[in-house]
């Protein structure tokens, strides 16, 4: 009965502690989940040697395509966060609202799970604190059925600051015909890229880490020695570029930078490779960069000074050209640039001054300029002695110059026309006209022949000169009207003015593309 009672005792004595004590466990469960946890959570990332970069899938809506709902988003999570790892700069987490740290933030916020699902920005502000993140990234990739192209948009932001620290969108192209290995590839060429571009651009001063060294239950093999030597990333460019793959040669040609931030033959090129790709943002923050590293590269500023030009600003070219000399007054490359820039805008007394200010120097770029000038001027009679070389970079403002120089006669041939309409017109005075103009388009011609076209420049001359010829032609033929009065000589003058204006045009679609 003793030990019945014990017993009886002892069950009554843990039912009474059970009672009471149940709600004190469940209060230091509720206490763990709610505070402990994310508390814990934090201080172990902030004491870890990386910032952590959290990242947001930030879908497009769906659209309709073939009268279906179609949703055009693409996981880009398998071709970036591999990439990014490989860095070794912050550390990387996707955000997933199923994640264990998501519910007990939920509870204390009372949010619900269309919240947790699609954060807005303030929302993801505030996961991205609990989660002890230093960067919040926005990711969305998309195509359309139809489109040979993913179309990216990537911000990034860093907490503590209002606007977004780098972002970048744009189109990765398909190749032709791509299959499914093909998507696979410009995916992958895409997340390196965006990876390379961040090692760069936002986290060039953060450290490397070392790789951790993982201690595998079973020793892994040694590699074998026919183990393929790692790539080498400019031999792998140059050949990606030989074979015109030019987008995928750009992660290459970028690593190739970044192993040899110092080479500035290869910033020069990735610089090219840009401006190729359309990709006009970054060609000018690596001229940014390169002008700091190589400040006495003129190569440089010259590469600046055309992308300026090419982008519609050609007054903001002018300008770093004049500060340039300002500094550097000696540097003929930035003289014989602006001198080319002011007679492209048309204010050619300002070249004129501009070649006058220095000595008069006897090289073959600045006879180039010289004849240019003449052009310019309608001052024919002094050209030259010998031929003048028409690279494809000098076709477009010779162009320009001859075009004036054969518009101005046409123009004037066809007031000389006009003038003969008149009820009373005054031959004695249209005679001289009429030959003098003769006389220029003979003078043009000599001008034109002046040039020594290359391959890619030989159409483009054929065709101005074939105009000039018939131009001359026609002023002939205005001549003989003008003296014997023939309607069929005034016919044929006005014909042929029209056919060398036509074939004017044509030599605009000739230009040789840079």
């Amino acid at each position: 009965m003793q030990r019945g009672e014990l017993s009886t005792k002892a069950v009554g004595q843990r039912t009474h502690s059970d009672r009471h004590g149940a709600p004190l466990k469940r209060g230091m469960e509720r206490f763990v989940r709610l505070w402990l946890v994310p508390v814990l959570l934090c201080s172990i990332t902030t004491l870890h040697s990386q910032p952590l970069l959290l990242i947001f899938h930030d879908p497009a809506p769906p659209i309709t395509h073939n009268d279906q709902p179609y949703d055009p988003n693409i996981d880009l999570k398998p071709y970036l966060v591999p990439f990014l790892e490989e860095l070794r700069k912050v550390q990387v987490a996707w955000y997933r609202p199923d994640h264990p740290m998501m519910r007990p933030f939920a509870e204390r916020r009372d949010l619900s799970e269309e919240q947790l699902k699609a954060p807005n920005p303030a929302l993801r502000a505030q996961i991205a604190r609990a989660w002890g993140a230093t960067y919040v990234m926005t990711v969305r990739c998309t195509r359309i059925p139809e489109k040979s192209q993913y179309e990216y948009r990537i911000v990034v932001w860093e907490l503590g600051k209002r606007a977004p620290v780098w972002e970048s969108e744009g189109f990765q192209q398909l190749a032709t015909g791509a299959g499914r290995s093909d998507e696979i590839a410009a995916l992958q060429t895409l997340g390196r890229t965006v990876a390379m571009r961040l090692d760069s651009e936002l986290w060039g001063a953060l450290p490397r880490v070392a790789e951790s060294v993982k201690t595998p239950a079973a020793v892994a093999p040694l590699p074998r020695d026919d183990t393929p030597p790692p790539i080498d990333p400019l031999q792998q460019a140059t050949k990606l570029l030989g074979e015109g793959k030019r987008i995928e040669a750009l992660p290459f040609l970028r690593a190739a930078v970044n192993a040899e931030p110092l080479n500035a033959d290869l910033r020069m090129q990735l610089i090219h490779l840009y401006r190729r790709l359309n990709l006009t943002e970054q060609a000018q923050q690596a001229l940014r960069q390169a002008t700091l590293l190589f400040p006495n590269d003129e190569r440089f500023l010259l590469e600046e000074v055309q992308l300026l030009r090419d982008s519609g600003n050609p007054a903001a070219a002018i300008s770093r050209l004049q500060k340039a000399l300002q500094t550097q007054p000696e540097s003929v490359a930035a003289r014989l640039a602006l001198f080319d820039l002011l007679l492209e805008s048309g204010d050619t007394v300002a070249a004129e001054h501009l070649l006058q200010a220095v000595p008069e120097q006897d090289t073959a770029e600045w006879a180039y300029r010289r004849y240019l000038l003449s052009g310019a001027k309608r001052a024919l009679e002094r050209l030259p002695s010998e031929s003048i070389p028409l690279t494809e970079e000098r076709a477009a403002l010779w162009l320009q110059i001859a075009r004036g120089l054969l518009a101005d006669l046409s123009s004037e041939l066809l007031d000389v026309r006009r003038l003969t309409t008149n009820p009373q017109p005054n031959w004695a005075e249209l005679r001289p006209r009429s030959e003098r103009a003769v006389l220029t388009a003979l003078s043009i011609g000599q001008w034109l022949e002046k040039v020594a076209p290359n391959d890619s420049t030989r159409t483009l001359v054929a065709h101005v000169r074939f105009a000039s010829q018939m131009l001359t032609q026609s002023a002939q033929h205005m001549a003989r009207y003008v003296l014997s009065r023939r309607s069929e000589e005034e016919e044929r003058a006005s014909l042929l003015r029209i056919e060398a204006m036509r074939e004017l045009e044509a030599a605009k679609s000739a230009l040789p593309k840079r």
